[in-house]
């Protein structure tokens, strides 16, 4: 059966014909216009999927090349430039410059030259530190928004807490020649020198990393003045960590002539405690304490129970106690050393699932030092450096032996320990951690700022005004290392980061800044020398006391007893200059490691660069080639759909020209 074509079905069929034809000329214009093969994912879903995959990929490539690699690039160049500085320095004005301190230099012209060069070459080290990459500071940890140093002198009360080896203590020389340095023409007939005996003495030390730190006055209650002679409190701890030996329920803590073994009835806590203490040369040892929780063995109260190693009821000897405080922290002190030690370790109880208590011991404790008020010394006084040398006759013999002291001189933040105090350090293992903790309120310009090196409690201010205390590195307590420091590092990689910082400690030491400072020191101690020696041989020249006897002799006898002086604390600078010569050499190479360290993290950036440069390329071809449109193969394609459009215009004007009337007519 035939089927009738209408003309209205022949005008839509060639109009869609049109309109396809139309839409693929749209479709290739579009191509044209932006270069792509598709404008929406449904055009070609391979493609898109594709598309997606590669731009992804090419923008990580982008951030990680164009942004994180060039950041990383520019930190790291700085961060080398700046120590590649510090280590000209080091070796071109610090180093030479204390060898130009020993004696051949002992001029007023050159001693000053000398400490001239030394400051400012310290100056020039520490704002070196203060370098900074796009407003952040690069050698201070994740508070890129401090510098190194402080910018401004101030007021600012600091608790700091140092940490470092039981190696680390040295040896200083102190020459004692009473008030000679101070003679001049006005006070020469009051200094006696007659029976003066000039030394020089070895003593043991820490040097911390700052000078003028705090110290309080007690306060007379009677008065409500300060005392008279001036007393100080301690405000500073010192004392050394140790590994705790843990079984079970209990530790093992020690002072040097006590040992105590803590064991706790978990049927009672965390109420009760049960110490076993062992008392060296006791017979009566070792006793059984009973401590209820917040009580201490030196308090009479019949909670408490001690017996005897027969079970008879006792009393701890006179000087030794021991505690269980509110936060499970265990103490045990023995008055009866010198100076007094406490041991204390922490205790943690908890439940497990079945309710049971959990008694975690901390896996080190601290034995505390107490140093006596009158160790304490404002300023580095001859009495103060002489407090832990043995006092002795003019025959030799020791009229108080000073081996068991520690003294504190808080003018120049040094700690003093006797003899025996030394001796017992030294049969600790070498990595022993000490620690010390003190006050500093009084900060100069040019301060290395605590923050970026210590565990430091610092007053503050809330956004309201109201006080509080800010704490910075207490990661430092429990991890002292260096993997305990804040590292800033950058991905450069899919699963690739590079460690872009240097830490503060790695190339700008507290014990660089202080060494220069002793050396200026004993420099300006030869010069008042030097300078009483000018005042007094003035004198003798003059002749002014010629008909005086006495204070002729007794002038003769300043000189020889000022020579004597200078020759020692020449033959002290002459020694210290040597060892800090070694040790300016030790700073060179420790800066000089963190230099070609973060050379080879340079080296390494750099080589990542160039393989992120080559992805870069390769992804951006492959993305091209997925994307971009072939204008060839499109240009013939539009000229092919142009002559088709054009046909079909043709075909249907000619064939629209006969209609259905036509037939009829």
């Amino acid at each position: 059966m035939a089927m009738r074509i209408t003309t209205k079905m022949m005008h839509n069929t060639s109009l869609r014909n049109l309109n396809i034809n139309k839409l693929r000329q749209e479709k290739l214009t579009n191509q044209m216009s932006t270069g792509k093969k598709i404008t929406r994912p449904s055009d070609d879903p391979v493609i898109a999927i594709r598309s997606l995959k590669l731009n992804s990929s090419l923008d990580k490539i982008d951030q990680y090349y164009e942004k994180n690699a060039s950041d990383a690039e520019s930190w790291l160049e700085l961060t080398e430039s700046a120590l590649s500085t510090v280590n000209s320095i080091l070796t071109n004005d610090i180093r030479s410059n204390i060898i130009k301190a020993k004696s051949s230099y002992t001029t007023v012209e050159d001693r000053e030259a000398v400490i001239t060069h030394l400051r400012k070459a310290m100056e020039e080290i520490y704002a070196t530190g203060n370098s900074d990459s796009g407003g952040r500071s690069i050698f201070t940890g994740y508070r890129t928004d401090m510098p190194l140093t402080l910018t401004a002198a101030k007021q600012e009360y600091n608790r700091i807490t140092e940490q470092f080896k039981n190696d680390s203590l040295d040896k200083m020389t102190f020459v004692y020649a009473g008030d000679v340095s101070t003679i001049n023409e006005g006070n020469f007939s009051d200094v006696d020198v007659e029976n003066l005996e000039i030394s020089s003495n070895e003593i043991y030390r820490k040097r911390l990393a700052y000078g003028d730190l705090d110290l309080k006055q007690v306060i007379d209650p009677a008065t409500g003045k300060p005392k008279d002679p001036i007393e100080y409190e301690s405000n500073i701890d010192i004392g050394f960590m140790s590994d705790a030996k843990l079984d079970g329920t209990g530790a093992t803590i020690s002072t040097t002539s006590v040992s105590a073994y803590v064991t706790i009835d978990t049927s009672e806590i965390p109420n009760e405690a049960v110490f076993s203490v062992t008392v060296a040369d006791d017979a009566n040892s070792p006793y059984t304490v009973r401590i209820p929780k917040g009580k201490d063995s030196t308090m009479t109260d019949p909670s408490i129970i001690i017996e005897d190693k027969n079970g008879n009821a006792a009393a701890l000897p006179a000087g030794i106690s021991v505690s269980y405080g509110e936060d499970g922290t265990i103490k045990l002190a023995n008055d009866n050393l010198e100076p007094k030690e406490t041991a204390i370790i922490g205790s943690n109880v908890t439940k497990d699932a079945k309710g049971k208590s959990v008694v975690e011991f901390d896996k080190k404790f601290e034995t505390s030092f107490t140093i006596e008020a009158d160790h304490i010394f404002a300023s580095g006084s001859n009495d103060a450096y002489m407090s832990v040398v043995p006092t002795k006759d003019k025959d030799g013999n020791v009229i108080k032996d000073n081996s068991n002291v520690i003294s504190y001189i808080a003018e120049t933040g040094e700690i003093l320990f006797g003899d025996a105090i030394a001796e017992r350090f030294k049969h600790l293992p070498a990595d022993t951690e000490l620690r010390v903790s003190y006050d500093k309120t009084d900060w100069k310009k040019g301060d290395l700022d605590p923050v970026h090196y210590f565990y430091t409690e610092r007053e503050g201010k809330t956004a309201s005004g109201k006080d509080k205390t800010l704490v910075f590195n207490e990661n430092f307590l429990d991890d002292p290392s260096r993997n305990g420091r804040q590292i800033i590092e950058y991905d450069v990689g899919n699963n690739q980061s590079l460690q872009v910082n240097t830490t503060a400690d790695e190339a700008f030491s507290h014990a660089l800044g202080r060494d220069v400072e002793e050396v200026i020191s004993m420099l300006e101690e030869y010069g008042r020398y030097q300078t009483s020696l000018a005042e007094v041989e003035k004198l003798i020249k003059s002749e002014k006391y010629d008909g005086d006897a006495e204070k002729k002799a007794q002038l003769e006898r300043q000189k020889e007893a000022l020579g004597e002086a200078m020759t020692r604390v020449l033959d002290k600078i002459n020694k210290r200059c040597d060892e800090l010569v070694k040790d300016c050499d030790g700073y060179f190479a420790k800066t000089q490691l963190a230099e070609t360290d973060c050379g080879a993290r340079l080296a390494r950036l750099r080589l990542v660069q160039n393989r992120l440069e080559m992805q870069q390329t390769n992804f951006g071809e492959l993305v091209s080639e997925n994307e971009d449109a072939d204008y060839t193969d499109l240009v013939i394609q539009m000229k092919s759909i142009e002559m088709t459009y054009q046909a079909a215009l043709s075909s249907i004007s000619y064939t629209m020209q006969t209609s259905l009337l036509d037939f009829i007519r």
